[in-house]
């Protein structure tokens, strides 16, 4: 299968941007089932994920925020992008 994007190149200082909406509820068990229910994602540019957050603000608390995160350590990612970037 085979999956075009557009991809923001706004890349707010990351390499291979990618965006997350992060919901940093109280968690007292920090096991890896609860960590994920507090991450919503990947956008591929920042308006993407703020919209979804607007939309849906009752999926997430007040807390809720659009992150920026570096795809450079996956290697499919990272190759994809630097091949976009050069067209």
């Amino acid at each position: 299968m085979k999956i075009e994007l557009n991809v923001s190149n706004k890349n707010e200082g990351t390499s291979a941007p990618y965006w997350l909406i992060l919901d940093p509820k109280q968690n007292m068990d920090c096991d890896i089932h609860s960590m994920a229910f507090h991450i919503t994602g990947p956008f591929f540019s920042r308006e993407e994920a703020e919209n979804e957050l607007q939309a849906t603000k009752y999926n997430y608390s007040h807390r809720a925020k659009v992150y920026c995160m570096s795809g450079c350590h996956s290697h499919q990612y990272f190759d994809v992008w630097k091949l976009a970037e050069q067209l």
